[in-house]
């Protein structure tokens, strides 16, 4: 099992009324040219929770006990981690004085299986050992580990006026994966794909208490998660700063105030766009409705601020389907339908159809799989690439054609514009992809991101990264990827489809029997029931919205099972 021990750290003090450091990383935005109206005499504001939004998770852990052993202070500040009121104040009382002003528990929150604390040779030192599930950093972003991971943290005590102290202990706290859920709750900041068409999700952990809402809107000021740079944009210019550590709510209306300087250089319309991005991040029970300020002076938003149409979020992949049907392209909603004004694609023997929303462009495999082909309403079949094996085709929301085939060592994958061919696609650059054999590329919705299923030695992953353009809307690279975690139940996967922003479902196409697993930055796997022989499958508007292709036709879910929809029809899939 890969075990993993961190070295002692501590030279960092906490910060008291914070729940996240601050990330240091910046994202590139557009920015106007004129400088801020404001309208208004400077005033505060009355707030709601001391001026910030959030309850706090229901937590009264125990401080140290008179004449307590070094294991039971050693345990006893692992439980105090759930303690979160007063800045962890009693996690702090399980630490000597030094330690307890230096200690970060914001940096890393640590999630376990199980636990147990060794001695070492060491006078007074231990090592508390975790059978580890994952980790949320200080922004919140959460790392499942593979299964079978362990954690070993070192940890050393020292006598405080004859009681057990801690006197070194890494930063973070240490949570049960039991406990976990009631004391972090997951929240999608949003970001604009570069057109500003689309809101992009980039899911973070908070833990809850008061002050939720300034650590979203911090966090969405430093900018999107590692794999997301670079793919999307904020409205808000690297730098911008809030007034003051708060967000203060009052009868439902949270107040953004920021630095005087922060806005400057902004143009009517990226305002706009910056309480929008707002707006959308901010969507919390107590909240109804966000005003942006800068040093209390309300931010005037130029003409047409209410006619600016907002950015379309968790797009629909709609009701209809694509399939191959009797050797021919179909639709398929309630039955297979016929494409009108499409030419015959039989004599290629069809596999894997992709379709833009208006069917204006199909793609498709040669039955050999190493052929790409393109039609559509009104238009000839024409070859887009050949040679070699293609993964099956993925259409973006620009109308570009992406792929996948082996190259060398790795991977490659192509975007074809559309009208292109294979003399005109971008092959993009992802170095990652090096020893890795993709057997599934789909582009998200908003086309911000390229979910991939790829093999490695024998074991499966399911990866997303973030897709980056050029100002001409060209795909140029993919990021280096988040990686989902696979529970070893559902095999190796080897199919994986968007089924909505943020959740993705995946299979093992071929086994005996597989068990098709949703996953999600944002929710725990979850396994469907299994079904033998699975050999297709396709993902709609949510996880209630799937369909799987076996020798006897195409099942749709309903609740826990499978129920048969069609026979005769294969290789269904939604647009994109």
């Amino acid at each position: 099992m890969p075990t993993n021990t961190r070295m002692l750290t501590g030279s960092r003090k906490g910060q008291p009324g914070r729940m996240l450091v601050l990330w240091l990383s910046a994202v590139l935005v557009l920015a106007g040219c004129s400088s801020i109206p404001t309208v208004g005499p400077v005033g505060t504001a009355s707030a709601e929770h001391n001026g910030e939004t959030g309850e706090d998770a229901v937590f009264s852990p125990d401080g140290p006990v008179e004449d307590a052993s070094p294991e039971d202070i050693v345990q006893g500040f692992i439980d105090a981690g759930k303690g979160a009121v007063d800045d962890y104040s009693v996690a702090r009382q399980f630490l000597a004085p030094d330690v307890a002003n230096t200690w970060s528990p914001t940096e890393r929150a640590t999630i376990y299986r199980s636990s147990r604390i060794v001695a070492l040779p060491e006078p007074n030192a231990f090592q508390i050992q975790l059978e580890v599930q994952g980790s949320v950093n200080a922004q919140g972003i959460r790392t499942d580990a593979p299964e079978g991971s362990t954690e070993a943290f070192p940890v050393r005590l020292e006598q405080v006026d004859g009681q057990w102290r801690l006197s070194a202990v890494p930063d973070g706290i240490i949570v049960s994966l039991a406990n976990f859920p009631a004391l972090f709750i997951a929240h999608n900041l949003y970001f604009y794909s570069s057109d500003y068409q689309y809101w992009v999700p980039d899911t973070r952990w908070f833990i809850q208490r008061a002050g939720i809402a300034a650590n979203i809107v911090k966090e969405l000021l430093v900018g999107p998660a590692p794999y997301l740079q670079g793919a999307v944009v904020s409205a808000f210019p690297a730098g911008t700063t809030l007034a003051r550590d708060a967000v203060p709510v009052a009868s439902g209306e949270a107040v953004v105030d920021f630095a005087a300087d922060s806005l400057r250089d902004s143009s009517d319309q990226n305002r706009q766009q910056m309480v929008k991005q707002l707006r959308q991040n901010l969507r919390l029970n107590n909240i109804t409705s966000v005003s942006m300020t800068v040093e209390q002076r309300e931010v005037d938003l130029g003409k047409g601020s209410g006619d600016m149409q907002s950015a379309e979020e968790d797009p629909s992949a709609g009701a209809t389907q694509i399939v191959v049907y009797q050797d021919e392209l179909a639709y398929y909603a309630d039955g297979p339908e016929p494409i009108g004004d499409v030419p015959s694609v039989a004599e290629y023997g069809p596999r894997y159809p992709a379709m833009f929303r208006d069917g204006s462009i199909i793609a498709f495999l040669n039955s050999q799989e190493d052929t790409l082909l393109v039609t559509g309403t009104g238009q000839d079949v024409r070859v887009a690439a050949e040679g070699g094996r293609f993964t099956a085709p993925s259409v973006d929301p620009r109308r570009w054609i992406w792929t996948a085939q082996p190259s060398g060592t790795g991977s490659r994958v192509l975007a074809i514009q559309p009208g292109g061919d294979r003399s005109s696609a971008a092959v993009l650059s992802a170095p990652w992809l090096e020893g890795l054999t993709v057997t599934e590329l789909r582009i998200s919705r908003d086309g911000t991101r390229a979910l991939v299923a790829a093999h490695r030695g024998g074991r499966s992953e399911v990866m997303i990264a973030g897709v980056v353009r050029s100002p001409e809307g060209v795909p140029v690279s993919l990021t280096v990827p988040m990686v989902l975690q696979v529970p070893s139940d559902a095999g190796a996967v080897n199919r994986v489809k968007w089924a909505s922003e943020d959740t993705v479902v995946a299979v093992q196409t071929g086994a005996e029997e597989a068990a098709p697993v949703i996953l999600g930055t944002g929710r725990a796997p979850q396994m469907l029931s299994p079904k033998a022989g699975i050999v297709g499958l396709s993902a709609g508007n949510g996880v209630e919205d799937i369909f799987i292709q076996t020798g006897e036709g195409i099942f749709n879910k309903v609740g826990s099972s499978w129920s048969l929809r069609t026979e005769g029809t294969r290789d269904p899939a939604f647009p994109g």
